[in-house]
C-alpha cells in the first residue's frame, strides 16, 4: 500500500461504486475495503445507498442497529418528496435554497452537514442515503439521485454500496463515478450481471471497472468462474474465499479482523496501482 505519510494516496477523491446481485457480499467486502483504507491513513467516506437493507453498513462498521441510524441524508436535500428521480429529472442534485449543482460546488461535510446525518469513526464516516421505511412510500429514484450526486470536499476516498442488480445503470447512477468494482459469489447469475455490467461501462465509457471473486471456496470453484467468465476474467483484481468471521458477521455484529481482511487488503493494493499507473492486471 502507499505510505501513510505520503500525501499522494491514488484512490483520495475517487467515487467507487460496489455493485452485484444480491447475496455477493458488497457490504462485506466495502466493510473489508474501509477498513483496510482507513488503516493506511486514508480518509474513508462509505455511503449506504441500499434502499432496501435496513441496517446495512451500519451493522458491518459500527455494530449497531437501525435505531442508531443517522438521519438519512436524503432529508437534507429536502426529502423523497422534494429530491425527484434521475430518470424524471436526470439534472444534478443541489442544496436547499441554492442552486448550484452539487459537482461545482461540492459539500463540505463538517462545515455543512449536522452530525445527525453521519455516523462518524477515526477516519471513516458513513452516511445512508435513505431507507424504504413506509408501506407504499413509492420509487427508490430520489434516493439514488443522492447516492449518484453526492460529492464532498476533500480528500475523502468514497465507497458507495449500491442495491443489488442493475437498475441504478438505468438510471444512470454509475455516470458520477470514477471506479465500478463488481462483486461476484460463485453463481451464474453474478457472472449474467458482470456481463451485463461490462456492457453497459462499454456504453459509457468507464474503462476503470473490474471484479473481486468472493465467497471462493477452492481453487475448483475459482477455476470454473474464471472459465465461465471467459474474456471477462482479465477484469478480476481479486479472490476472497469464504470466511467464517464474516459469516458470523453476518448474524452477531461488526466485522473486525478476519483472514478475508488481508485478502481485501491485496485487492485494494492492486486497485491503488492501477489507478496510479493505470497498467493492465496482467502486467502488475
Amino acid at each position: 500500500m502507499t505510505d501513510q505519510n505520503s500525501d499522494k494516496k491514488p484512490l483520495s477523491k475517487m467515487r467507487i461504486l460496489i455493485c452485484g446481485k444480491g447475496g455477493a457480499g458488497k457490504s462485506s467486502i466495502l466493510t473489508l475495503m474501509a477498513n483496510v483504507l482507513d488503516g493506511e491513513g486514508y480518509k474513508v467516506l462509505a455511503l449506504d445507498g441500499d434502499a432496501s437493507n435496513p441496517e446495512g453498513l451500519l451493522r458491518l462498521m459500527f455494530g449497531l442497529g437501525k435505531e442508531d441510524a443517522p438521519r438519512a441524508l436524503i432529508e437534507f436535500f429536502g426529502g423523497i418528496k422534494t429530491v425527484p428521480c434521475p430518470v424524471d429529472d436526470p439534472l444534478p442534485l443541489t442544496r436547499l435554497g441554492d442552486p448550484t449543482p452539487l459537482p461545482e460546488k461540492k459539500i463540505d461535510i463538517y462545515d455543512e452537514v449536522s452530525p445527525e446525518y453521519f455516523i462518524q469513526g477515526e477516519r471513516v464516516i458513513l452516511f445512508q442515503a435513505g431507507k424504504i421505511e413506509e408501506y407504499g412510500q413509492g420509487c427508490d429514484g430520489p434516493i439514488e439521485k443522492v447516492v449518484r450526486d453526492f460529492m464532498v470536499k476533500g480528500e475523502w476516498v468514497s465507497l458507495i454500496d449500491i442495491k443489488a442488480g442493475i437498475e441504478h445503470f438505468g438510471r444512470r447512477i454509475a455516470d458520477s463515478m470514477d471506479i465500478i468494482l463488481t462483486i461476484l459469489d460463485p453463481t451464474l447469475e453474478s457472472i449474467s450481471i458482470a456481463n451485463r455490467v461490462n456492457n453497459f461501462c462499454k456504453e459509457m465509457g468507464m474503462k476503470n471497472f473490474w471484479l473481486i471473486l468472493n465467497k471462493i471456496e477452492s481453487e475448483e470453484i475459482e477455476s470454473k468462474m474464471m472459465e465461465r467468465l471467459r474474456e471477462l476474467k482479465a477484469k478480476v483484481i481479486g479472490v476472497v474465499h469464504c470466511d467464517r468471521e464474516v459469516v458470523k458477521a453476518g448474524l452477531e455484529g461488526s466485522l473486525g479482523k478476519c483472514k478475508a481482511l488481508g485478502e481485501v487488503k491485496e485487492i485494494a493494493e492492486v486497485l491503488e496501482r492501477m489507478i496510479e499507473y493505470r497498467a493492465p492486471v496482467g502486467e502488475l
